[in-house]
């Protein structure tokens, strides 16, 4: 499944899952291993391949009946190259965001589609490093060939602001042309009962941006509560006839800052819930929609209402179920624990910005995002550091200015960059590491950094603790209440939330973290990482709750929504 809902009508898109030949590549290239995998997955789910670090092969036969082609893929790690009957028509680095390979002139029949997935740690990747999470390899989100005539759809994007008498609503669509031609294109769209006409395309280079609105003034809001979603449905005709299509699914909200508050659809928020990594057991970073939906009942059963996307834009289906049982996100840019030696390799600055241009591209109608988010606790203690910071503030503010923009820090009396972010947000760990304030109360902890912050800012904002938790080992009970026993980790959480949502300062928490993570094998700090895993989840790498789920049940279900 590429979607959680129907994307078109008129264009023809073929999921190209199934079994795939999978050869692993040595240093020159040559095949050193021949297996089969399904796709989606990870390598990493292959016998044999359970720790492999390389690069490898995937083909596939496809067969068409279109000159005109395109290629989706949702997401490769991390490294994707293309080819198509042998020759590159294709190349990726990143393997959270989704990309299209458009390819013209080509035959009808039967074809060869390659794709070459490279997960290795090497100088040309400046996010993908060893990491506290783990890097798997290959073709870990889903792949469509669509077949297409001389034009189509790019991207839709619907902008809903909320005005005295109902809703305005702007459309702007990407349309793309293969080739030069005297065709008239001509665009409408409908959403809830209206429908808009963009009028004549003007294309410029083979490519045309184009606007229309309109307004509502009786239709269903999105919240938790009732997360009413609609179905904007854009076409594309070519001398009048009908081509192509796209469809978006949306929802009437927005966003706004008041001082310390955070309001959705004019409601003052309390975010509750946790950070979450794309990883379950054995299948790795290649989640299955079934997980997906499991592990949101599990969260919405603890009276949770909020998700962080640690720490990379999330596999869109995922953001579909969000959207569909109305839970509030924070998604953000790739990166973690960046200094600043990282923030300086020559490709940081472009790779960043592909990323983050991505994310908001393609999860821009998605009503659950109601935050974007950058470079989780990199160097924003220094000059060089905060000037990268600036730049991906300002990307993030061009390409979308509905929603704020924040980025958790652990720089918490040094960071520089206070007063860029629309929210702050801060990752504490009182009672768990020594370095974070251990010998402090939670709240007598935050209250010493927002001492700090509010010398460095001219007016007040919104503050989110974006991490705090305790690790605990599944299973392992101890009367003494030692570390990484469920024990302690109950006593760190039902500390960490009673005293932090008793704030009237604070607009949410986001527990560290959903579930237990595998780590990279060489990430510096695999000594605190026992099974090589990040073990601060409330449930362990399968989903099976420890104590820490009933703690966090009991005090979340206590906090009331909106304040």
């Amino acid at each position: 499944m590429i979607r959680m809902f129907e994307t078109h009508e008129k264009r023809i898109q073929k999921e190209l899952g199934g079994l795939w030949k999978l050869e692993t590549l040595d240093s020159e290239g040559n095949i050193s291993g021949s297996y089969t995998a399904v796709i989606p997955s990870c390598w990493e789910s292959v016998i044999g391949l359970e720790d492999y670090r390389g690069r490898a092969k995937y083909s596939v036969n496809i067969s068409t009946s279109s000159k005109n082609l395109r290629f989706v893929f949702k997401g490769i790690s991390h490294t994707g190259d293309i080819y198509l009957d042998g020759k590159h028509i294709g190349h990726h680095y990143n393997a959270y965001t989704p990309f299209t390979v458009p390819v013209s002139g080509c035959t009808e029949g039967e074809h060869l589609l390659e794709v070459i997935a490279d997960n290795r740690f090497t100088p040309d990747s400046s996010l993908h490093v060893p990491n506290d999470y783990r890097t798997y390899g290959g073709i870990n989100r889903p792949v469509a060939l669509e077949e297409l005539g001389n034009a189509y759809i790019e991207y839709l994007h619907v902008k809903n602001t909320r005005s005295d008498d109902g809703w305005k609503t702007q459309f702007v669509a990407k349309v793309c042309r293969f080739e030069d031609n005297r065709s008239s294109y001509t665009v409408t769209a409908s959403l809830a009962g209206k429908t808009v006409d963009f009028g004549n395309i003007v294309f410029e280079d083979n490519s045309a941006i184009i606007t229309a609105s309109t307004e509502f003034d009786s239709v269903n809001e999105w919240l938790p509560e009732t997360p009413n979603l609609y179905i904007a449905h854009i076409k594309l005709f070519e001398n009048g006839e009908y081509i192509d299509d796209l469809k978006e699914r949306i929802g009437f909200r927005d966003i706004k800052i008041d001082g310390e508050k955070i309001l959705v659809n004019g409601k003052q928020v309390f975010l509750k819930g946790f950070n979450r990594h794309e990883d379950y057991g054995t299948l790795g970073s290649a989640v299955p929609e079934n997980v997906m939906n499991y592990d949101l009942d599990i969260i919405a059963s603890t009276g949770s209402n909020f998700v962080r996307t640690c720490h990379y834009p999330n596999d869109e289906r995922f953001l579909d179920l969000c959207d569909e049982k109305g839970f509030f996100v924070w998604e953000e840019g790739h990166a973690r624990g960046l200094n600043e030696e990282r923030m300086k390799n020559p490709n940081f600055r472009k790779q960043s910005a592909d990323c983050i241009e991505e994310m908001v591209l393609n999860h821009f109608n998605h009503p659950s995002i109601i935050i974007w988010g950058i470079l989780n606790e990199c160097a924003s203690h220094t000059e060089y550091g905060a000037e990268c910071y600036k730049l991906q503030y300002d990307q993030l503010k061009e390409l979308d200015p509905s929603r704020p923009r924040t980025s958790a820090t652990c720089q918490h009396l040094k960071d520089l960059c206070y007063g860029m972010e629309d929210i702050i947000s801060l990752n504490i760990y009182p009672r768990w590491y020594t370095w974070y304030g251990n010998d402090y109360a939670p709240l007598e902890h935050y209250k010493k950094i927002k001492e700090y912050i509010d010398t460095c800012i001219s007016s007040p904002k919104p503050v989110i603790i974006s991490e705090c938790g305790a690790a605990a080992i599944y299973g392992y009970r101890a009367f003494s209440h030692v570390k990484w026993s469920e024990d302690r980790q109950c006593d760190v959480l039902k500390e960490l939330i009673e005293e932090l949502s008793s704030s009237d300062e604070i607009s949410g928490i986001a527990i560290w973290q959903f579930a237990d993570c595998r780590i990279d094998d060489d990430f510096r700090d695999w000594n605190s990482r026992p099974k090589t895993q990040n073990n601060k989840g409330i449930v362990d790498i399968y989903r099976n709750p420890k104590q820490g789920y009933y703690t966090v049940k009991d005090c979340f279900t206590k906090i009331k929504e909106y304040k």
